[in-house]
């Protein structure tokens, strides 16, 4: 088996074990009845989607001929290349459209598959590394540790407040995508600077990501209750 393809199981099993943990006993989901069964075919359907959001975002960031073939395009254990920011905005959006669609309560479920995803990070890094053999480069070194750092912060900090109700369903997911997009851009930027360019449609989708997830949490956290206040 190709060992990229052997690390990305190991992440799924290990998304679909964290998912179980911190799902079974939500109350919002016990309260909504929603069954294991229907959060593990979700998160069955994001992942495949996840995947395919990722190869389709790393095709448009890395043009190659060998990419327009559909073989090439298809057999990424071959003709490596995920975009890991593709595959989570590409998994997000499906998770929003879909749990809204089977009337889910859409805030909570994208923080249980966003706080599963945190928890698989750190991992995610370390076996591709291995995988490479170390000879990874200084971005991806900073994100692993970055990806460690953005475990603990929301284990202590940010996951107990939403359980606590303290802060919107929805709001995690937010965080992460802000502080996560803020990092991964500032890493591309001083440590990637022979390739960095405003032009660049990854950086734009990134700058755009932290835009987008800025605003929506402002929107959330700040005018809805200051709103609802009056």
């Amino acid at each position: 088996m190709n060992l990229i393809v052997l690390v990305l199981l190991i992440c799924f099993f290990m998304f679909l074990y964290f998912l179980y943990l911190i799902s079974k006993d939500d109350f919002v989901i016990s309260r909504k009845d929603i069954q294991m069964d229907k959060i593990f075919n979700l998160a069955i359907l994001t992942g495949i989607f996840s995947l395919f959001s990722s190869r389709v975002f790393f095709t448009i960031f890395n043009p190659n001929p060998r990419f327009l073939n559909i073989l090439g395009f298809l057999a990424f254990p071959y003709f490596p290349g995920l975009s890991l920011i593709g595959g989570i905005i590409g998994g997000s959006l499906f998770l929003y459209l879909y749990a809204g669609f089977r009337k889910m309560p859409v805030g909570k479920i994208l923080d249980l598959f966003m706080m599963s995803l945190i928890g698989i990070l750190p991992v995610g890094f370390m076996g591709t590394f291995f995988i490479l053999l170390g000879k990874t480069s200084a971005i991806f070194n900073w994100m692993f540790l970055f990806s460690i750092l953005i475990l603990i912060l929301f284990l202590k900090i940010i996951y107990p407040l939403s359980v606590k109700g303290e802060i919107k369903d929805g709001s995690l997911s937010l965080i992460f995508m802000l502080i996560f997009s803020f990092l991964y851009f500032l890493t591309k930027l001083f440590l990637d600077i022979k390739y960095f360019s405003f032009l660049n449609f990854e950086n734009f989708t990134i700058l755009l990501t932290f835009f987008v997830s800025l605003l929506l949490l402002i929107n959330q956290e700040i005018v809805e209750k200051f709103l609802n206040k009056k």
